[in-house]
């Protein structure tokens, strides 16, 4: 190539890299141009946004909320900060976002039906407090709750599927008194804001959805200062009414089943409350909690919880009442005069002792989920029994839900979390779900029950013997923990209990609860039963028991066994016996997300329960009395009772002394027809009016029967003689219903325990057969001629009835030969033993 050609390449070649270089840097230009555009594009969203999110909402701006004149939100100098909530109610799903960030979010379509309601800090907007109320069957857990709420938080509510059908007037009263005053002020759009209540709670009707956010506030004139004055103000709220009602409006025909309102989508700027003086209601600590807190430690009676930071066991530091009052009205909404800063609730309990106590270093297992209101309940009453070791007290959290351990943490209980084996939850609170397979909640239960008490006798309390059980929704009476330091020695005793049947060595358990033990069955409280039933519900067992026998038998997570009926199996009981008081010492008052137990149920089979107060003229004597009409031995410092006839508990000398009771002291009543009528109604027969009628609150009326037993009645009625007996004999027909036979009971128990009022389903709380009922007969006498008749006191208050079932029970055998035991059928005809028939 000659020079003048490679000149001209090289030219070319430097002018092509030239011009590449160029373009180079016109692209690098052009991207640096785009990057400070988009810079300046995400500065002006970001600043319209931050603008937007403190302007005022026009929705609350025409209800008078905003630009308001005293500027609440708006004082020495600070900015106003509002929150967004968004709020779907739908037939399927519920939905709570706050400032994006999701709250609920649920979607299953078997559970947590009813109101959903979210309670948030009107300072910080945080989540305090989360429930979920089935109103479909009963709305006094919501009515409670509401009351239990501190004045000035941000409520939100939010309907799944259905919750008017038990949404009573007094419910929804008690919803606007909580809200606001009456709605009369605002106008009704599907949206908006109003300082006079809600628009649409009055019409909230058969699967209509709705949804409201609004502030809360109570009555209380004095709590109502403390947050400024300020009464309730509805900030938001959306309904849509259910399309297949409108049709039925005028109709008697039933409700459409097949169809729900649409969904409701509710979206509300809320101003927080960034005036945060320091005594107002639920701010950092009121000035009436320091002066409880030194009242609690004052009162201290040398027992491990003084002062702030005192170690009561080695993993276990109690802090000061108002330590923990602090810190759990910072972060927890919904229990009352907790946080009150006027009149607020006692942490620290002071029962006194009891004599000649032997249950000290025994532990006392409380089985909790998340249902962190209960427990609170639970641990109140137990903690004011008397007797009571704060220390030995551990609460079995079956699952990582933190409300429960923060209420247990403000009582000074020590908490322990266990992780579910089963499922997702089994309580249907504060974000827990129940999982919808009910095989698989009582198998999450009964392993929680293992758990609880392998954790107890392996790791907590190795060395314990024994151990007392509890769950979350029971009450404990005064005397709870005397109770069990009586009848320990029951317990710790061989007792030869061996049956011909096979039975072991020892007692089962002691336990406090009375299946049959109701307020018409049970008024004495100082009287033991022996019964062959194993019924729960508070209750000691020995450590021998679980590690040598129960532990290693326990029913595998694969197997749908509910804990308590496996215990009463028969290859597990093994024909030991319990103890129970005639009038329990629990009762149980959980009516809601419960495996087992609904409202219905509650009201209809344990609200009725007799349950042991000193306070009360209800169980036949009143506190101070000693040896009244029922023999009770009652203690003036504080309702104890010494048991009675302790000694008689054994297993032999128990059955010698029932024998000797129907033969000696028995009144075989009569057998010529069945003892129960149909109930006489009082004024003029109108059922709903009579004032005999089982009651549940608030007017809710349930009954087991429309008979009633009269037979004794009306046995005394024409035979003044009879009116002297104690204990009276009745015979009932009933096959052995162990083998598979099932339909035993059915015979005469059921329909005769239904007729008395008493557990129905199925044949606890018998001793071989038989059961022990005191049947409340005020009536036959009012005492004032008891002496010139030589009628004995006792009658004023009952008498005993025991019921002998045929051929299966071993008192069968003192059944006279004339006489034939008693069956059921629903003509009223029976038939005797020989064939021959007997109208019944």
């Amino acid at each position: 190539m000659s020079d003048f050609s490679v000149r001209i390449y090289t030219k070319t070649m430097a002018t092509a890299a030239m011009r590449r270089n160029c373009c180079c840097w016109k692209r690098i230009r052009m991207l640096l141009v785009c990057s400070v555009i988009l810079f300046i594009l995400v500065n002006v969203i970001l600043t319209l946004l931050t603008t937007n999110r403190q302007s005022v909402d026009p929705a609350t701006t025409a209800a008078g909320i905003g630009n308001n004149n005293s500027s609440k939100w708006l004082q020495n100098g600070d900015a106003a900060k509002y929150i967004s909530i968004e709020v779907l109610s739908s037939k399927n799903r519920v939905r709570i976002c706050v400032d994006d960030a999701t709250v609920i979010d649920d979607s299953d379509p078997l559970n947590n039906r009813g109101m959903h309601v979210v309670v948030l800090n009107q300072h910080t907007g945080m989540v305090m407090a989360q429930r979920v109320f089935d109103t479909y069957m009963d709305d006094e857990p919501l009515i409670g709750f509401l009351h239990r709420v501190s004045s000035g938080r941000i409520m939100i509510f939010a309907v799944k599927d259905e919750a008017s059908f038990h949404l009573t007037s007094e419910g929804r009263r008690a919803m606007q008194m909580h809200t606001g005053a009456g709605g009369a002020s605002a106008s009704r759009s599907g949206t908006g804001s109003a300082a006079g209540g809600s628009l649409w709670l009055s019409e909230l009707g058969w699967r209509d959805m709705w949804a409201m956010v609004a502030k809360h506030h109570n009555n209380d004139a004095e709590e109502e200062r403390n947050v400024g004055g300020v009464g309730g103000r509805v900030y938001g709220e959306s309904y849509n009414s259910n399309p297949g009602l409108a049709v039925q409006h005028n109709s008697k025909s039933a409700p459409a089943l097949s169809s729900w309102g649409t969904d409701v989508l509710l979206r509300v700027q809320v101003p927080l409350d960034v005036n945060r003086s320091h005594n107002n209601q639920n701010d950092e600590w009121c000035d009436s909690w320091i002066t409880a807190g030194a009242s609690e430690d004052n009162n201290d009676d040398g027992g491990d919880f003084v002062d702030s930071g005192s170690i009561i066991d080695d993993d276990i530091i109690v802090e000061s009442p108002l330590a923990r009052r602090q810190r759990f009205c910072s972060r927890i909404e919904g229990y009352g005069d907790v946080c009150s800063c006027v009149h607020p609730a006692p942490l620290d309990f002071h029962p006194l002792p009891i004599p000649d106590s032997n249950i000290d270093q025994i532990p006392v297992v409380i089985i909790a989920g998340n249902r962190a209101d209960y427990l609170y309940r639970t641990l109140k009453s137990v903690l004011n029994a008397r007797g009571v070791q704060r220390h030995m007290v551990t609460v079995h959290v079956d699952g990582y839900y933190d409300e429960p351990v923060e209420v247990a943490r403000l009582l000074g209980v020590r908490a322990v979390q266990h992780m579910p084996a089963v499922g997702d939850s089994v309580n249907a609170v504060g974000g827990g779900r129940i999982a919808s397979n009910t095989n698989s909640r009582r198998r999450r239960v009964t392993q929680h029950y293992k758990s609880a008490l392998t954790n107890t006798f392996s790791s907590l309390f190795p060395q314990a013997d024994y151990a007392i059980v509890l769950e979350d929704d029971l009450d404990v009476s005064v005397d709870f923990f005397s109770f069990f330091s009586q009848t320990l020695s029951l317990l710790a005793a061989a007792d030869d209990s061996t049956d011909s049947d096979g039975g072991s060595g020892s007692l089962y358990c002691i336990s406090a609860w009375n299946d049959q033990g109701y307020e018409h069955t049970a008024s004495r409280p100082d009287v033991l039963y022996r019964i062959d039933w194993m019924p729960g519900l508070g209750w000691m067992l020995k450590r021998s028991l679980y590690k040598d026998q129960l532990e290693s038998e326990w029913p595998t997570v694969e197997k749908p066994w509910d804990w308590d009926m496996w215990m009463r199996s028969s290859k597990v009981q093994r024909g030991r016996q319990c103890i129970v008081p005639e009038v329990s010492r629990t009762y149980h008052f959980g009516s809601s997300r419960s495996v087992n137990v609904n409202p219905y149920f509650q009201r209809t089979y344990f609200g009725r329960h007799a349950f042991y107060n000193p306070n009360s003229v209800a169980n036949g004597a009143s506190a101070g009395s000693h040896s009244g009409g029922n023999g009770g031995e009652y203690d003036d410092r504080g309702g104890l009772i010494r048991f009675k006839n302790i000694d008689k508990m054994t297993r032999i000398t128990y059955l010698g002394w029932m024998e000797r009771r129907i033969v000696t002291e028995g009144q075989v009543l009569d057998h010529s027809r069945w003892p129960c009528r149909k109930k006489q109604w009082n004024n003029g027969g109108n059922k709903n009016n009579d004032n005999r009628r089982v009651q549940g609150a608030e007017n809710r009326n349930y009954y087991q029967s429309d008979e009633e037993f009269f037979v004794i009645d009306e046995m005394m009625n024409n035979d003044h003689t009879i009116r002297s007996k104690k204990l009276f004999i009745m015979y009932i027909k009933m096959e052995d219903p162990s083998g598979g036979n099932r339909n035993a009971a059915n015979v005469a128990w059921t329909p005769l325990a239904k007729c008395l009022g008493i557990w129905d389903l199925d044949i606890r709380g018998h001793y071989k057969g038989m059961w022990r009922l005191y049947l409340n007969t005020d009536n036959h006498d009012d005492g004032t001629n008891a002496d010139e008749e030589g009628i004995p006191t006792h009658i004023k208050s009952g008498s005993e009835l025991f019921i002998i079932s045929c051929p299966f029970s071993y008192f069968c055998k003192f059944k006279p030969i004339n006489v034939t035991a008693l069956w059921y059928n629903s003509i009223g005809i029976g038939e005797d033993d020989d064939g021959g028939d007997d109208m019944l």
